[in-house]
């Protein structure tokens, strides 16, 4: 491939849980649509994070596609639960689950020919128009690839909040800091 790969790694839900749990941390405020409340009515306003929520489905709400990623997150459970022998849902009997999937390309089509039609995708989404505002377009993997090739040649950017965790427990413990 010419093109960085196609890598797609997301929660099925409107933001990930560590994202809020640092915002609460930070004292930011939830945004519409990222949470509801522990009956399942989505918080539609900004607001302080409450220390019990829910997560609510990429789309927040039926009005902006949560049936779409509801059911995209059923499959995702059973894929990576059920398929498991793990248990689903409230039922699972382990904390998180993953589902690794590949495919032997040659079962379908000829490797090469998979391959250079996914470099013609690739750069045909990075040619594409823009939406108005927007400097470009990306597909899943192209950040992260840029983010890489970034962190090889100066490092890995931490959040203050980290930082200032890991001085603390590292005192705790009596590590040497070395940051």
């Amino acid at each position: 491939l010419e093109m960085p790969s196609f890598v797609f790694d997301a929660a099925m839900s409107a933001v990930a849980s560590n994202k809020i749990r640092l915002a609460k941390r930070l004292g930011v405020k939830t945004l519409p649509g990222w949470i509801a409340e522990l009956d399942g009515t989505p918080i539609m306003e900004e607001r302080e994070i409450p220390d019990d929520f829910l997560m609510l489905p990429t789309g927040g709400t039926r009005d902006i596609g949560s049936h779409k990623a509801y059911g995209l997150g059923v499959m995702v459970e059973v894929l990576t639960t059920v398929l498991a022998g793990t248990g689903a849902g409230p039922n699972r009997r382990a904390g998180s689950a993953h589902h690794f999937l590949a495919y032997d390309v040659n079962a379908f089509t000829d490797l090469a020919v998979f391959k250079e039609d996914m470099d013609v995708y690739m750069r045909a989404l990075v040619n594409a128009k823009t939406a108005p505002g927007e400097e470009r377009v990306l597909y899943a993997g192209l950040p992260e690839h840029e983010a890489e090739l970034d962190r090889k040649a100066n490092g890995i950017p931490y959040h203050p909040e980290v930082i200032e965790w890991f001085k603390h427990i590292t005192a705790e413990l009596g590590i040497a800091d070395r940051l």
